[in-house]
């Protein structure tokens, strides 16, 4: 499911439009590649290695189909999305499937992974990194990790 709220990022953050080749769930971080034929969408594909040019999947979770909601959605191959560039101090929430090894719990050190976070045995030190600032419960989402990060 991947739920996605983004609780402190600026308004002016910077944003890259990206294309990947895979349906891709929100909460992940996409590595960018090369400019596509459009001239604004770049090749994004999924990935957690902090020396790669990483942002934060958002896509606007938007569905015309009937029985889906926010929860559901996944951003379907081919199909341009939305990418955040992380600053320090920026902060988002995740519902808990997002947190794809460790175990959640406030003051935990996150880094990036490919399909959302992962809590490391070593905390990293360098690169994009966070740490769970709170456990929140959401009435629509269920449990959300809140996160906030240093870079």
């Amino acid at each position: 499911m991947a739920y996605v709220r983004l609780d402190k990022v600026k308004g002016s953050a910077h944003l890259e439009s990206f294309v990947a080749n895979t349906d891709l769930k929100n909460g992940g971080f996409i590595a960018l590649g090369d400019l596509q034929a459009d001239g604004e969408a770049r090749l994004g594909t999924p990935s957690g290695d902090v020396t790669k040019n990483l942002v934060f999947h958002a896509s606007v979770p938007l569905t015309y189909e009937e029985r889906t909601n926010e929860l559901d959605f996944v951003l379907k191959a081919g199909k341009v999305g939305r990418g955040y560039v992380i600053e320090a101090g920026d902060i988002v929430s995740v519902s808990l499937d997002g947190i794809v090894s460790g175990t959640p719990a406030k003051g935990a050190k996150v880094a990036p992974h490919a399909d959302g976070f992962s809590i490391p045995a070593t905390a990293p030190t360098a690169g994009l990194r966070g740490e769970i600032i709170a456990i929140e419960t959401d009435l629509y989402a269920g449990q959300l990790a809140v996160i906030r990060f240093a870079v």
